[in-house]
């Protein structure tokens, strides 16, 4: 029988039951994630920062805790980490319908394809392992609208 405790941890890893969706719950996640910044996080960065690092901690340890509860690493219904990714993706950005549709995008494409040294950090052991290549997923989707911002693409703007 399942602790209460881990109960309450896959509720969390799962964001609300998000997690459980059948069909691309990371995908569900992930929009969970901009919903939330668009309408929950607030404009100034240094809070956004700080709920950003709220995140990654609670990700690396309530994941962590779902995953042996689940008895698989990286269940499909752990979503919070791609909270965190997306939150990464727009962090430092302007607050535009491009700028946001470009960094779902993005990050959906880095977090499914994991190119790059991506893929490698999923072997890092428990919530570390789950939250990591999300948080890579984030900076590089980060930095590819950034480099698209700076070159002048107008729609992003």
């Amino acid at each position: 029988m399942m602790k209460t405790s881990d109960k309450f941890a896959i509720f969390l890893a799962s964001v609300f039951g998000i997690g459980f969706i059948k069909k691309a719950p990371g995908t569900f996640g992930s929009l969970a994630g901009l919903l939330a910044w668009i309408f929950l996080i607030p404009q100034d960065q240094n809070l956004q920062i700080i709920a950003i690092c709220a995140c990654v901690v609670l990700s690396v340890i309530i994941s962590g805790r779902a995953g042996r509860a689940l008895e698989s690493a990286d269940d499909p219904c752990i979503v919070i980490d791609e909270v965190c990714g997306m939150w990464i993706a727009l962090l430092f950005l302007p607050a535009t319908i491009g700028v946001y549709i470009a960094a779902f995008v993005l990050f959906r494409f880095f977090d499914v394809k994991k190119p790059f040294i991506i893929g490698s950090l999923q072997a890092l052991k428990g919530g570390i392992g789950v939250t990591a290549d999300d948080i890579a997923a984030g900076i590089a989707a980060n930095l590819v609208i950034q480099l698209a911002l700076f070159a002048g693409v107008p729609w992003l703007i």
